[in-house]
């Protein structure tokens, strides 16, 4: 897969004042993270919780965890967010998918993705609530 940057507003949930940033898109990751310092003086994101996440080089680490409001074009959605290192900003699948975009690694941009809708048991949905009919 292509590695790339795009352009992405971050804000506080509560406030939505956003701060444009360069995030790398890595859909490996399955949470956004950014600066620790960032989230709480910059933006004044608080932690929720901790996890412990497995890195790369199969350490494992425990981070803080908080939500965060992502901007991408007109698209906005809250997701979670990793209180992360320093010079860290990596766009991560549940932000992607909150926001319903995927990446264009050959054209280095995130475009809108086909949205499945499926019922449970993996019926489809009855027709009064927009599903299929059969």
């Amino acid at each position: 897969m292509g590695v790339f940057e795009v352009d992405v507003g971050v804000a506080n949930p509560d406030d939505r004042v956003f701060h444009k940033r360069a995030m790398l898109v890595d859909t490996g990751a399955a949470h956004s993270a950014l600066p620790a310092s960032f989230l709480r003086d910059d933006l004044g994101i608080a932690p929720v919780y901790e996890r412990e996440f497995m890195l790369a080089n199969n350490d494992a680490e425990i981070y803080p965890v908080g939500e965060i409001r992502f901007r991408v074009g007109d698209l906005e959605m809250t997701a979670p967010v990793i209180f992360g290192h320093e010079d860290i900003y990596i766009l991560g699948a549940t932000a992607l998918q909150a926001l319903g975009l995927i990446p264009d690694t050959t054209h280095h941009q995130l475009v809108e993705a086909p949205m499945l809708l499926v019922g449970i048991r993996g019926r489809p949905f009855p027709a009064e609530f927009g599903g299929f009919q059969g």
